[in-house]
């Protein structure tokens, strides 16, 4: 089984999911990544940016896979992932 780490996606308006994850995988100006824990901290710019959607897809312990649209943004990674965008809605 992987490790988890705390994972929160934010918004202006309000934080859109707070949880453990696995893995996270966004679509960064350098393209597709994955991060798990213990990954080299960083900050990196995610793809897009306002009114052009990305998605976000992570893997809670356990097994359970999720995924959302995002707007931009940017990923912080250290002991636990931040991703902080634009917009962030579940993908249906």
């Amino acid at each position: 089984m992987a490790k988890s780490f705390p994972f929160e996606i934010v918004t202006p308006e309000a934080r859109f999911y707070k949880g453990d994850a696995e893995i996270v995988i966004v679509k960064t100006t350098s393209g597709e990544e994955g991060f798990m824990a213990n990954h080299v901290w960083g900050v990196k710019l995610l793809a897009g940016g306002a009114g052009a959607a990305g998605e976000l897809r992570f893997k809670e312990p356990g097994g359970s896979e999720r995924a959302a649209t995002i707007e931009g943004g940017f990923i912080d990674v250290k002991d636990r992932i931040l991703v902080f965008t634009d917009s962030a809605a579940w993908a249906e």
